[in-house]
């Protein structure tokens, strides 16, 4: 498979994949450039707006009430968390504890705790525990994507 990146000085990005038999590689492609800029809508102090996913540190359930976690912000959301992870389970979200959801693309490192359980520092300093209950799952999603890179 070439790859061809062309810069333009003017109209739209554009991107165009030409294959002949449709596979696991172009398909993935295709989903990942389908799903990059995708938006939650999300609400906060100053009115509903929508946040592009790929910002979006963890997902928390707090009191019924499920927020988003950026940088910077913190926002509401009206899904579940379960919805959440079905929905981006490909962006990298996976349920870390029972009322939190973590893009693992935003974890900087990892520590290992007693009694099975992960502490992961996030890009913006924060840290987080991860249950000994999805830890498991962890450490799946991590091997999985050693496996893919070789």
């Amino acid at each position: 498979m070439r790859l061809k990146l062309e810069k333009i000085s003017e109209g739209f990005d554009e991107v165009i994949i030409r294959y002949r038999h449709m596979n696991a590689t172009v398909q993935a492609v295709s989903q990942m450039v389908q799903a990059s800029g995708e938006k939650i809508l999300a609400s906060d102090d100053d009115g509903s707006q929508f946040i592009l996913v790929d910002t979006i540190l963890y997902f928390e359930s707090i009191d019924g009430k499920n927020f988003a976690y950026t940088p910077n912000e913190v926002y509401q959301v009206n899904q579940t968390l379960k919805n959440l992870v079905y929905t981006y389970g490909k962006k990298g979200f996976f349920r870390s504890a029972k009322a939190m959801v973590l893009n693992i693309y935003h974890i900087a490192n990892f520590k290992s705790h007693s009694f099975g359980r992960i502490e992961a520092t996030l890009d913006n300093g924060e840290k987080v525990l991860i249950s000994r209950k999805y830890a498991l799952k962890l450490r799946q999603l991590l091997e999985e994507g050693v496996r893919d890179e070789d």
